[in-house]
């Protein structure tokens, strides 16, 4: 299958762009028969904010333009990695309530939905991951809906990367050792066969919480994770093949096989957005926790996490009840 990307304008021609991105990456000709979609935003904190959550407006248009084509569309996230905040909470403060009384949509909240472990053999490894059996049983497709930004631990985080909230589970930091193979496994069990990265704003220099949000005015849309998250790393100004979970995902998702064709309605080569990361002393601490799960477990849930957190001079964030 030929990878089609198309770049559009995140505010003036919003909506006028995104039918133009559907038609052009096939998520119309997807929405030709009654589909159940779902719609993985990125709301990493409970409320907006330029780079580190996905807009309104490009969300609403989405799901706008999916219910208009017929699709019984549901949106929705899961408890804060770290279990700081709730899905319900997010989804308040992020004003996805009255956004699906406009558009139809119905909003999902992961961590309340029943779930069932999966597992699969990915790159050689058998990997397991517990999930909304809605999502992996009943939904027809997912359509990842990320922000372009810097990421302290990988660098990018992209559509495959938002897929890491699909995962339920309060204290997500504790399994990244596998991340690259159980971000494919997610990826082929809930059907993630589009993106649409919001790049209305991108989040430079440190992410994906803290950093410094630039306007961009676009989004980016394809039909394929890999290959959009491929091209916006470069377009940020990185190198995919330096990337970790890229490079990985890339034969994971592939099965060892390069695509032959890339189609884009833009020449890709002349964006270069010029963003840079900037690890600090934590970064670099955590870093090694991101890829050892059981030192992850010593630093962020132990006896020893107050203390270590006192050494650094912080207050480890607030977990749910």
């Amino acid at each position: 299958m030929t990878a089609r990307i198309y770049i559009g304008s995140s505010t003036a021609n919003r909506e006028h762009d995104l039918r133009a991105a559907f038609e052009y990456i096939g998520l119309l000709k997807g929405l030709s028969a009654p589909r159940k979609v779902f719609v993985k935003p990125n709301f990493t904190f409970p409320r907006p904010v330029p780079g580190v959550t996905t807009s309104r407006e490009i969300l609403e248009d989405t799901l706008m333009l999916l219910v208009e084509r017929g699709a019984e569309v549901f949106v929705g996230e899961s408890n804060g990695g770290y279990g700081s905040f709730t899905a319900a909470e997010a989804f308040a403060g992020q004003g996805l309530f009255d956004i699906c009384k406009r558009t139809g949509a119905q909003p999902l909240d992961l961590s309340k939905q029943g779930l069932k472990e999966y597992s699969g053999v990915i790159g050689g490894k058998r990997v397991s991951v517990r999930l909304a059996s809605f999502l992996v049983e009943e939904v027809d497709f997912t359509i990842s809906l990320p922000v372009l930004k810097v990421h302290a631990m990988t660098t990018v985080s992209l559509s495959t990367k938002n897929l890491w909230g699909c995962y339920p589970t309060d204290l997500r930091l504790l399994e990244h050792k596998e991340l690259d193979r159980k971000l494919a496994l997610i990826s082929k069990l809930i059907k993630a066969r589009f993106g649409i990265v919001d790049a209305t704003y991108g989040l430079d220099k440190h992410g994906p919480m803290e950093g410094e949000a630039r306007l961009l005015e676009k989004f980016i849309a394809s039909n394929d994770l890999v290959a959009v998250d491929t091209a916006c790393a470069r377009m940020m100004g990185f190198n995919p093949e330096g990337i970790q979970h890229l490079r990985n995902l890339s034969k994971f998702l592939r099965n060892g096989e390069e695509r032959t064709a890339l189609e884009t309605n833009d020449d890709l080569t002349a964006y270069d957005w010029a963003f840079s990361l900037h690890r600090n002393l934590v970064d670099a601490l955590s870093f090694a926790c991101f890829h050892n799960d059981l030192l992850a477990k010593v630093v962020f849930d132990s006896p020893f996490t107050q203390p270590i957190y006192a050494l650094l001079g912080r207050q480890p964030r607030k977990r749910l009840a």
